[in-house]
């Protein structure tokens, strides 16, 4: 196990934070780009106006999900202009919660295997109840891929660290397959993986669903290579 062992690494989850579309497309946008960016910078990007992108993501910093720090003066490097320092954003760094939690996850996934008529199944429902609980009311996304790309923003806020490889050339447009690098918690997992990982399965299941996209398909492979397990979105 300590030699490249299969699945992903240890974290914990911080606070789950609803977020809507629009937010989380936005803070989906500073985490692939792994730098400080400016309002403007990403209003370019996103296609929406500047006070909108500032809006979003001033909420965003309001709930520790993302980080102002003044850049360079506007116009430096540039002979003749000046002006105030830009503000820039970046994606926080994952809260890392305490191992109290990750211990009372092992105990119950271990009384769950224990006490439940079908464990697994039980362990999907606990998903999709903590699905209903992190998205609350959230509106439904307008196309498939909006979708996947709200459940994995959704994951990487969760403590799973979501890492997407560009799409090869002739890869289905219909699909994503992602790496889940971390997991929130990986002890209980491993411990009862048929418990933990329906759990898991489950949550991207409703979350879909409430997404308004329940004909999107999900597969979850735990512990499917060394450093991640493996969820595919998308094809059935």
């Amino acid at each position: 196990m300590k030699n490249n062992p299969r699945g992903p690494q240890a974290t914990s989850p911080g606070p789950a934070t609803p977020l809507s579309a629009a937010r989380a497309a936005i803070l989906d946008l500073l985490r692939a780009k792994g730098r400080p960016s400016t309002v403007e910078e990403l209003a370019r990007e996103t296609r929406q106006h500047p006070n909108t992108v500032r809006e979003h993501l001033e909420a965003l910093v309001g709930v520790d999900l993302a980080e102002l720090s003044d850049g360079p003066p506007l116009g430096e490097g540039r002979p003749g202009r000046r002006g105030r320092p830009a503000k820039h954003y970046r994606a926080a760094s994952p809260a890392i919660g305490s191992s109290s939690y990750a211990g009372l996850a092992a105990v119950l996934a271990g009384e769950l295997a224990r006490l439940a008529p079908d464990p697994q199944a039980a362990g999907a429902e606990a998903g999709r109840s903590w699905a209903r609980q992190t998205l609350g009311e959230a509106a439904a996304t307008r196309t498939a891929a909006d979708a996947r790309r709200r459940v994995l923003a959704e994951l990487d806020e969760l403590g799973f660290g979501v890492d997407t490889a560009p799409d090869p050339a002739g890869k289905p447009n219909d699909e994503t397959v992602a790496r889940l690098v971390t997991c929130p918690l990986l002890s209980a997992a491993r411990d009862q993986p048929g418990v933990v990982c329906s759990v898991h399965a489950g949550l991207v299941e409703e979350s879909l669903r409430l997404l308004g996209h329940p004909e999107v398909a999900s597969r979850l492979e735990p512990f499917a290579e060394p450093g991640a397990c493996l969820l595919t979105i998308g094809r059935a």
